[in-house]
This record gives C-alpha cells, sequence and structure tokens, in this order.
C-alpha cells in the first residue's frame, strides 16, 4: 500500500462538490452552456414571433420586454438557481435516508488501483478508470467518470509535504490533473 486516508465528509463537502460539477467542471459546464443556448435560441424565437405576429408596433415591441428580462434574469441567476437546485435535492435524498456518500470511509492506494472502504461496501477502481483529477480549494476530486468520483478533503492529509507525495504519485496514474 503506498498511501492510505481516513476520509470524514460533511453534507457541506458533498455540496461543494455537487456545485463544482455542476457549475465548473468540465462535465457540467458542457450542460450549463447548453441550457444557456437552448433558452436563449427559445427566447430569440419568441422574441421574433412576437415582433413578426404584432406587426413590428410599438406595442409588439413593448411585448418582447418581459422576454428579455426573463433572458438576463435567467442567465444572470442561472448558477445560484442550480445551487439551490442541488441543495433541495439533497434535502430530500436525506429525508430518505439515501445520500450519495459516505461520511467516512478509508481510501488505500495501492500501485495498480485503490479501494475505497465504507461500513456498507467496499470498491476496488483500477486508475484506468480514472478520468481526471481536480484540484478545487482545499478538496481533490477524483473523477471515475462523469456521474462518479471520490472526494479527498486536504485535511485527510497529514501534511502538506504528504498532499505533494500523493499528488505526484496519482500525476504518474492519471495524466489529466487541473487545478480549479
Amino acid at each position: 500500500m503506498k498511501f492510505s486516508f481516513n476520509v470524514n465528509l460533511s453534507d457541506s463537502d458533498y455540496f461543494e462538490y455537487n456545485k463544482f460539477w455542476l457549475i465548473r467542471s468540465p462535465y457540467g459546464k458542457k450542460q450549463i452552456t447548453l441550457i444557456r443556448v437552448l433558452v436563449s435560441l427559445i427566447t430569440a424565437v419568441l422574441f421574433f414571433i412576437s415582433l413578426f405576429g404584432g406587426g413590428f408596433t410599438l406595442d409588439a415591441l413593448m411585448g418582447t420586454i418581459p422576454l428579455l428580462i426573463f433572458l438576463l434574469l435567467f442567465q444572470v441567476f442561472l448558477n445560484t438557481f442550480v445551487a439551490l437546485l442541488i441543495k433541495l435535492q439533497m434535502k430530500l435524498l436525506k429525508k430518505k435516508g439515501k445520500m450519495g456518500y459516505s461520511p467516512s470511509s478509508v481510501i488505500e492506494f495501492y500501485e495498480d488501483c485503490f479501494v475505497e472502504t465504507t461500513p456498507e461496501n467496499k470498491t476496488e477502481q483500477k486508475y484506468s478508470a480514472v478520468e481526471r483529477i481536480s484540484i478545487v480549494g482545499n478538496k481533490m476530486y477524483i473523477h471515475v467518470n462523469n456521474v462518479m468520483c471520490y472526494i479527498l478533503p486536504f485535511t485527510c492529509f497529514e501534511t502538506k509535504g504528504n498532499f505533494e507525495d500523493f499528488l505526484s504519485f496519482i500525476k504518474t496514474k492519471c495524466n489529466k490533473t487541473q487545478l480549479y
């Protein structure tokens, strides 16, 4: 075994990961951009239908102002709205008792794979399954695919040197490491 970490996560850690995934990660950024473009196109179509249907009169132009205000507010507040939806979804999952993470686990990194052991299960992953590693603030996210990720808060590293050693090791296993 090369490295072993006791990982303790909170709802805040899980929320920050989901927010990162939806707003800043390459996976979620594409979806958010697609939503922004689609809403803009739909609004533009409605704008032109309103103008053409009203014969380009002042009333028709005034009727498009709510569409433009909606588009502006949508573009400005989309990220905030997404964060609120994440919190709501987390509350619903917690109420059902089905959180998407385990509050405590042990992750052991070997030369050919890594193993996460939680009170509920044990998962082994080959390094070839790792798509990318994201370092965001005080956390490291090891993405296995666009849905599954292992969260390593910096608190699980004993020292900064330990973090640097681990980072050097994990970079040899996955060459897509990004700092946000």
